[in-house]
């Protein structure tokens, strides 16, 4: 994987300069507080250097701040999160294979977002999720039969799905083409 250093060095300074700002602190005043050379406060503040993880956690200590809000880069609110294709956590059953692309969790529900994609005629059967679970898949190519074991349907490119995941289910490929979807999987909170 890339990791553009220009990029994150950009959202070091800018962390650091806004965190310094919002709590009133001159760079004299942060350098002292920290223990750090004013000149590499600077220098980090124009985005540049290699800091080490012990300045970091020294500036982030004088700035009464968790590390992560130092160098985390910034979504905001609607910044895109991208994950590129087969990279993000990743799983292999019997026919399925998944990369989980995203998560969302709040107080009346939790959400997995994944891209699927069946392989072999083998039938992936899973066992029953905790109640309340809905599982949904959006197929994209190819053509599956899916669903509660004993209501499987099938599915062709474009075709969408969505049923109760507290019972037994099974995926199951029957092109020969690839088999590809999104799957959600939505469960209620605690």
């Amino acid at each position: 994987m890339m990791v553009n250093m220009n990029a994150q060095m950009q959202a070091l300074a800018s962390s650091v300069r806004s965190l310094r700002l919002q709590r009133g602190l001159s760079t004299v005043e942060l350098s002292r507080r920290a223990g750090v050379a004013r000149a590499t406060l600077a220098q980090i503040e124009a985005s540049g250097g290699n800091p080490t993880l012990e300045t970091l956690y020294a500036l982030a200590n004088a700035l009464d701040a968790p590390l992560a809000d130092l160098i985390a880069t910034p979504r905001g609110a609607g910044a895109p999160r991208v994950v590129r294709s087969e990279e993000g956590p990743h799983v292999v059953g019997d026919a399925v294979e998944a990369w989980l692309l995203e998560t969302v969790t709040s107080a009346r529900a939790s959400l997995e977002i994944y891209d699927v994609r069946l392989h072999g005629t083998t039938a992936q059967v899973s066992a029953a999720h905790p109640r309340g679970t809905q599982e949904h898949l959006h197929l994209h190519s190819g053509r599956v039969r899916v669903g509660p074991t004993a209501e499987a349907v099938e599915l062709s490119a474009g075709d969408y799905i969505s049923f109760d995941a507290g019972q037994e289910h099974v995926y199951q490929r029957l092109s020969g083409s690839d088999v590809r979807g999104t799957l959600l999987i939505t469960r209620p909170g605690p």
